[in-house]
């Protein structure tokens, strides 16, 4: 079971590189979001991994949540904004 959570933490790390060269080298605002919010989900779950891996998951699934609405509020606030400022441009 070691192995393969530590196998599955290795591939999402592997996952969130794709996702990072998303968000650098996106041809749009919209892409670069999709990317952030791929991060964001990948993240929660490797810190839940990462918790049970070092048996303190009451703790780092409590870090996980906080991350994930933190990371959701700050998709939607910046999706917000780019449609703001595309609605200006027009």
């Amino acid at each position: 079971m070691h192995g393969f959570l530590l196998g599955t933490a290795a591939a999402l790390g592997v996952v969130m590189l794709l996702s990072l060269y998303r968000v650098l080298r996106g041809p749009t605002h919209f892409d670069r979001l999709t990317g952030l919010g791929l991060i964001g989900s990948k993240t929660v779950v490797l810190l839940v991994i990462l918790g049970v891996l070092t048996h303190q998951t009451d703790l780092i699934v409590d870090l996980a949540l906080t991350y994930a609405l933190v990371s959701f509020i700050g998709t939607l606030g910046l999706a917000k904004f780019f449609e703001s400022r595309r609605n200006m441009e027009l």
